[in-house]
């Protein structure tokens, strides 16, 4: 008997994360390339990183795959032209990433807190998103991403060079990372660089080695990024709040830099809502794509539960 496959993608400024697997919760592959917002990024060169992580996703695998689902943050034209092209995919049905953030949780209503390469938060009630704010992209918002963490650690670097700042250990790791003789350096780097903002959000992993070997600058940054987004989370619970569980997930790349910014933000939202149940995700964004087509599917939640326990545990979120 052959297989069922399905594919799951979840794609943004950052990565593009990609799982084929079957009806029985085996990954058959799994398949990851740089960012794909087309906000960022030439459509042409967005295109030719999904050509080629499809192809190389799909190499050798017998049969169509029966659905696709699909979460990109720009780039979503690009991604169903390339499906398109390969002719190997029935169904193609795109996912909303807080929606699917929840999903990886295994919930299908309740707020989330999203803080990857930029930041907003969400009020999501029986999958379907109803609430969003932030979001606003690194010129007008993004408040408490791995944008912002990163344009704060490149800016305390500066400060501390200044002598208008606290000294701190992210001017000597900048100065590593990019190997600069003159932290002017710096200005040039990014002036006129097409991929400025993902060199900026990568300074991000600075201040996460720094902030693990107890620099406060560093911890600092981490703690002003919590309560950032917990001003968002707030407006989003203060509108909804009728409708709230009680559910608070957190999901994104820039949660994992330090503990120290889900301690904050957690304390910030028991000390205003008592019946606040504040988590991490449990799996990574991309699982949650999995989540919602085996509901599709008309398989039950603790059945997905564990399925995902036997066969999706690589993408534990921790």
């Amino acid at each position: 008997m052959s297989q069922t496959l399905y594919l799951a993608a979840d794609g943004g400024g950052s990565k593009l994360q990609t799982i084929l697997y079957d009806e029985n919760f085996h990954v058959i592959r799994t398949g990851r390339v740089a960012g794909v917002n087309t906000l960022f990024k030439p459509a042409e060169v967005v295109r030719s990183n999904i050509e080629a992580m499809l192809a190389e996703l799909l190499e050798g695998v017998d049969g169509n795959v029966s659905a696709a689902d699909i979460c990109l943050v720009g780039g979503g034209d690009v991604m169903r032209e390339a499906l398109d092209r390969l002719g190997r995919v029935k169904n193609v049905t795109f996912r909303g990433e807080s929606v699917i953030g929840l999903a990886a949780s295994l919930k299908t209503s309740g707020v989330v807190a999203l803080s990857g390469t930029g930041s907003d938060s969400f009020f999501i009630k029986d999958g379907v998103r109803q609430m969003a704010v932030g979001g606003w992209g690194p010129l007008l918002g993004d408040e408490g991403s791995g944008y912002d963490i990163g344009l704060r650690t490149l800016k305390a670097a500066i400060h501390a060079h200044d002598g208008r700042g606290e000294p701190s250990m992210l001017y000597d790791l900048v100065m590593e990372n990019w190997s600069l003789s003159d932290l002017w350096g710096i200005v040039g780097h990014l002036a006129g660089n097409p991929e400025a903002r993902h060199e900026v959000a990568s300074a991000a992993k600075l201040c996460s080695k720094a902030a693990h070997a107890g620099d406060k600058v560093a911890l600092r940054i981490y703690e002003q990024a919590a309560l950032d987004v917990s001003v968002t989370t707030r407006t989003v619970i203060d509108a909804c709040r009728t409708e709230w569980d009680g559910t608070i997930v957190i999901m994104g790349g820039a949660w994992k830099g330090h503990p120290r910014m889900f301690e904050v933000f957690r304390r910030e939202m028991e000390l205003l809502y008592p019946e606040a149940c504040v988590t991490r995700s449990l799996y990574d964004p991309v699982v949650g794509c999995a989540v919602l087509r085996f509901l599709d599917e008309g398989r039950s939640m603790e059945d997905i539960r564990s399925g995902l326990e036997k066969g999706f545990r690589q993408f534990l979120y921790d």
